[in-house]
């Protein structure tokens, strides 16, 4: 009789709810468009991975190609937020920004925390002259990794073109404690100081980038107006000179050279400085210079013979 009832209360607990072995649902089969989205979804993969094999130290071997391939990959699945930001990067330095900022732009929504598509869009809205949304994408991209130097040197140029001088040379400080031989943020912070009229530091930064390049002519030329500032007239002309030699088509060097020589004393070599950009002047038709230059040489040459 105990036998009996053992068998019957085991058989009751087995029976009892959630006891009883479950059975699994049969996994319904992919739809006929699942299987396509998946196919789509492949195919746009491989385009995008055929793009990126293109890539090589930080921009693409053949562009045009690369591009071809994110065309696809978009078409096959436009949510791939690496072929947007890829595509976008590409077009832009093909001078089409406006399609470029479309792409970054669903790239970013796509993927709100790309800092690469982040830094793209603010080179993208800096070009097109939008500083404040510029900044605010440069900001982002210091948020989430402040020790990419670029990013403190590009929100410093729109901190410039916002006549936020400080913020701006804060920023540029910002990019030299991570990288001491930047030319840009050296030479921009130079500039920078120069609006703010504090010749002694610009003079510095942009002899520091003189250091870093010295065939940048708009370096010289920028170093040659703060020793004119100076009264470093010597040392302006030296600068003008090897901007000269640099360009020498330019005949606005030339009318700055002949101002520099003029300072220093050297008045038959500024004279001869000042013949040369009127002359070129007049060779382009560039009345208005040529009109500059003219009573510029009628001062020196006042000057030398009363």
């Amino acid at each position: 009789m105990r036998t009996y009832a053992l068998i019957v209360l085991l058989c009751l607990v087995l029976a009892a709810p959630g006891c009883a072995e479950r059975q699994t649902p049969p996994t319904a089969p992919p739809t006929a468009e699942e299987l396509a989205a998946q196919r789509r979804e492949a195919r746009a993969a491989d385009a995008l991975s055929e793009a990126m094999q293109l890539q090589h130290d930080g921009g693409f071997l053949d562009a045009d190609t690369a591009l071809d391939y994110l065309d696809q990959a978009l078409d096959l699945n436009p949510d791939l937020a690496n072929a947007r930001y890829q595509r976008a990067t590409i077009l832009f330095s093909k001078g089409r920004a406006d399609e470029a900022l479309a792409d970054v732009n669903r790239a970013i929504e796509l993927k709100p925390d790309h800092v690469q598509a982040h830094y793209t869009r603010g080179s993208i809205l800096l070009n097109l002259g939008r500083f404040r949304e510029a900044a605010r994408d440069f900001t982002e991209v210091i948020r989430h990794d402040p020790s990419i130097a670029e990013a403190f040197v590009r929100r410093g140029l729109c901190y410039m073109q916002l006549r936020r001088e400080d913020e701006a040379i804060d920023d540029f400080g910002s990019a030299l404690a991570l990288n001491p031989a930047n030319l840009e943020a050296n030479y921009n912070r130079g500039m920078a100081y120069l609006a703010r009229k504090e010749y002694d530091a610009a003079l510095s930064d942009l002899s520091q980038a003189y250091i870093l390049d010295s065939d940048n002519v708009g370096l010289l030329t920028a170093r040659g107006q703060i020793l004119l500032k100076l009264g470093r007239f010597r040392s302006a002309a030296r600068d003008y000179q090897r901007a000269t030699q640099l360009e020498p088509g330019q005949s606005a060097l030339y009318g700055l050279l002949a101002e520099a020589l003029a300072g220093a004393g050297e008045m038959d070599q500024a004279i001869a400085a000042a013949e040369k950009a009127l002359a070129m002047a007049r060779a382009r038709g560039d009345d208005f210079l040529a009109a500059q230059y003219s009573d510029q040489l009628r001062q020196y040459r006042d000057r030398t013979y009363p």
